[in-house]
């Protein structure tokens, strides 16, 4: 396994995740526990959620 991390705010993280599940590329995006606002902290479930399922493991 490897792994790349985005740094920046949901918005771009999302870009990435939507790229990568457009290209059949399998992914996960997880939570960094970071300190985030609590906007943010929003949008990256959100997007944990969405792309929890974008491309089934083989």
């Amino acid at each position: 396994m490897a792994k790349i991390e985005i740094k920046g705010s949901p918005e771009e993280l999302e870009r990435v995740a939507t790229f990568l599940a457009n290209n059949n590329i399998k992914f996960n995006v997880v939570n960094d526990y970071g300190n985030h606002s609590l906007e943010d902290l929003d949008k990256y479930a959100h997007l944990i959620n969405k792309f929890s399922a974008a491309v089934p493991e083989k």
